[in-house]
């Protein structure tokens, strides 16, 4: 919250990433002791993080931000049916956790992986960032459509540096995390610290597909591919260009079509306009007219990862923008028929690339006021 007409006048601060690091930045900010927002923009993918006297409080992005809860579903450590239950009794996230630990639902350790992977998503991923426009605006703090951050400022700077020291080392065998792994033969002995993530590559799910499954980061995950790639265990096939290239048409046809059946053709259109949109400012060469999809990315010159990327940043921008626009019956349904219908494969890849979400259990997330502090 700023002051009135704070959206008008000039950034306190602003520029490009590329000359600098993300961390040189957030560093600068935390020893000023500075309050405000810090908006990082890359293309249509937006991240903004707030600052409280140099503590990091609060990030939001264009894309939803997983809860803590949505989370612990996924890693299979409570199911949502139960969670739904008990979430209706108590809406507050916080309590709500508070009180699954007290009833011994759910152990801490499981609040901890999932805050960790939480914290992936919403900043560690950002040190990667590179050519990012930034803005800081003193005093204008942000607590809308994001998730809370309560780990020290100095922790989160130093922990993504490391990783990205890391992920360099990995980035030869690992470029993308929706690099697709399998296991190569001869069978040799593998180390017990590496069997769970061994066990789960299938040549069909990628990295950030077999995090989830296993409850790790994105990170410990590509970490533990990239000891087996060494070990001559797995190796890295690129996925299937031509399958992702049909998924997107088939999801962005879905939607339009289903907007119209809804009686929403303003939004369709708008949708339409949006993907040509996107389309155009990240050197896509996809176009659609009147709800059809009239040029592909088959000569592109994006790699097939990259295309995913984009993709899945597109999807859930919008996704984001339907949570807040319909009911939850809407938004899910604009994607249920196509998932419903669709063969095992491309079932696999709607989940897989997180273009048909788990039902988020708290999509209200907008904070009217809060007071100066630490976050609840």
């Amino acid at each position: 919250m700023g002051e009135p007409g704070a959206e008008n006048r000039p950034y306190d601060l602003e520029g490009w990433l590329g000359a600098f690091k993300l961390s040189d930045l957030l560093q600068m900010l935390a020893f000023t002791h500075k309050t405000g927002t810090l908006t990082l923009i890359q293309g249509w993918n937006t991240r903004t993080i707030t600052f409280e006297r140099g503590r990091i409080t609060y990030v939001a992005a264009g894309s939803r931000l997983p809860m803590l809860s949505e989370l612990l579903v996924r890693a299979g450590a409570i199911r949502a049916e139960e969670l739904a239950s008990l979430a209706a009794e108590e809406p507050d996230e916080v309590r709500l956790l508070e009180r699954l630990v007290k009833e011994r639902r759910i152990e801490p350790e499981d609040i901890e992986r999932c805050r960790e992977q939480q914290l992936e998503i919403a900043i560690y991923t950002l040190f990667l960032w590179r050519n990012c426009r930034f803005t800081f605006r003193a005093g204008e703090c942000r607590y809308e459509d994001g998730i809370p951050i309560s780990v020290d400022s100095m922790h989160v700077i130093l922990e993504g540096t490391r990783r990205v020291d890391e992920w360099i080392q990995f980035s030869p065998v690992i470029p993308s995390v929706s690099v697709i792994f399998r296991k190569r033969g001869p069978l040799q002995p593998v180390p017990a610290e590496l069997a769970g993530i061994y066990q789960l590559v299938d040549g069909q799910r990628d990295v950030a597909t077999l995090a989830r499954e296993a409850g790790w980061t994105q990170f410990e995950t590509a970490r533990a591919l990239f000891r087996l790639h060494q070990l001559g265990l797995v190796e890295a096939i690129p996925p299937n260009r031509a399958k992702i290239i049909e998924l997107f048409t088939l999801a962005v046809e879905s939607i339009y079509l289903k907007l119209v059946l809804y009686d929403y053709p303003r939004i369709a259109l708008e949708f339409e306009q949006q993907l040509n949109q996107f389309a155009r400012q990240h050197g896509l060469r996809v176009r659609m007219a009147a709800g059809r999809v009239i040029k592909t990315d088959r000569e592109t010159r994006l790699s097939s990862t990259e295309l995913i990327d984009l993709y899945k940043l597109f999807i859930a921008i919008q996704n984001n923008k339907f949570q807040k626009l319909f009911e939850p019956t809407i938004a899910r349904g604009l994607m249920e028929g196509l998932y419903r219908h669709a063969d095992p494969e491309m079932r696999q890849m709607l989940r897989m690339y997180e273009f048909y979400e788990i039902e988020g259990l708290f999509p209200q997330r907008r904070r009217e006021h809060r007071a100066t502090g630490s976050p609840a």
